[in-house]
């Protein structure tokens, strides 16, 4: 054990010691949270309601609780229409001639209600017709205790990180090990650095075994940078006045970020172990990266899996390395996950981090393959 300790003691003195890979391992993230809440204030401002512009609504059943709520907003007119003519006005609000639609015809105002009663039709790529939808939420909203539903925090969060977290996170894993792992190994050995540890007389097994464990930590901490700065971004990209998209990490409880920073280790110690793997192979850092991008092929159809699949991927996933941490993310993010499926999919990464790592030991007693003869 003294000796594994030692080889992650050398690893992160030749990571933490080197300025220009430590702000390579920080950089992305701070990076990604200006672009993304820059990105943010940009949209935030083409899409916010013009103060002089003037916005044409037609409305359905409209009850006379509301016209007062509607008169007191001077840049809204109103056309009454029937419920015959609601497919009639939604054609209307893609050709441009009205901004949005309101359908109460299904409201009810008994306090207290939780069903939906009011259906808004909009055109999400038109500024002005964008600028109408935030108007009448706005109104709306006012109005969240008799019956108007208004999506809370947890169904925005979830929805909104069960489809593109799993991606991003597994994306900046993979960025962080491709920064490290290479140098590390394939460095050495071009250097003639690597061939001079493992003439020490510490076991191979051990060696294999320390830089895993250290490079997978400095990959954490490039992830997590990475991810912190998506998450904190976030709701600057998405919570804008009226916009009736509320994101906030605080929806997630102590229990599911502990789930996830479990799933996120073994699906580290995976990915580094594999990495590791060829650039044992390779004879040079170049080299190395070119083996690499196969590897991160796969690794990215697994990382959109979610999105590209969704339900449609069956249980057995679970049991498929990187696959399945991929959908027990999306599962955490989206309130679903069970204790049971967290547990095979991380059982399953440490298992087969394990048997690469007992690969790559063997790796180390080739000569041939040491010295890339």
């Amino acid at each position: 054990m003294k000796t594994v300790l030692t080889i992650i003691k050398k690893e992160f003195a030749c990571i933490f010691k080197d300025r220009r890979l430590v702000l390579s391992l920080i950089l992305p993230g701070v990076l990604l949270y200006c672009i993304y809440s820059l990105l943010g204030g940009v949209i935030g401002d083409m899409v916010s309601p013009d103060e002089n512009q003037t916005y044409k609504i037609a409305v359905v059943e409209l009850p006379a609780s509301f016209e007062a709520d509607f008169g007191a907003v001077p840049s809204v007119t109103l056309e009454k229409i029937s419920k015959d003519e609601l497919e009639s006005a939604k054609q209307r609000v893609t050709d441009g001639e009205i901004d949005a639609v309101a359908d109460f015809s299904a409201y009810t105002a008994t306090a207290g209600g939780t069903a939906p009663g009011v259906e808004i039709y909009y055109n999400s790529t038109e500024t002005v017709s964008s600028g109408a939808y935030k108007i009448l939420y706005t109104v709306l909203s006012a109005r969240q205790t008799t019956n108007f539903y208004i999506a809370s925090d947890k169904d925005v969060t979830s929805m909104m990180l069960s489809m593109i977290a799993p991606m991003l996170l597994v994306t900046f894993i993979y960025a962080g090990c491709m920064s490290l792992v290479p140098e590390s190994i394939a460095g050495e050995k071009e250097r003639g650095s690597f061939a001079t540890m493992l003439v020490t007389p510490v076991k191979r097994s051990h060696i294999a075994l320390g830089k895993i464990i250290s490079l997978s930590a400095a990959s954490l901490i490039s992830a997590a940078c990475s991810f912190a700065g998506i998450v904190l971004s976030l709701p600057k990209m998405f919570q804008s006045e009226g916009s009736g998209l509320n994101f906030s990490a605080a929806s997630y409880g102590v229990s599911d970020y502990l789930l996830l920073l479990l799933v996120i280790i073994a699906t580290t110690l995976v990915i580094v172990a594999l990495m590791s793997l060829l650039s044992t192979l390779a004879k040079s850092v170049k080299e190395a990266t070119s083996y690499a991008g196969p590897l991160m092929i796969i690794i990215l159809v697994a990382a959109m899996s979610n999105m590209l699949f969704g339900d449609k991927i069956g249980s057995w996933a679970y049991c498929v390395p990187i696959l399945n941490s991929v959908k027990v993310m999306g599962d955490i993010f989206s309130f679903t996950a069970k204790t049971w499926q967290v547990l095979t999919a991380a059982l399953t990464n440490f298992a087969a981090a394990g048997a690469l790592s007992f690969a790559l030991a063997k790796m180390f007693d080739s000569e041939k393959i040491i010295s890339g003869s």
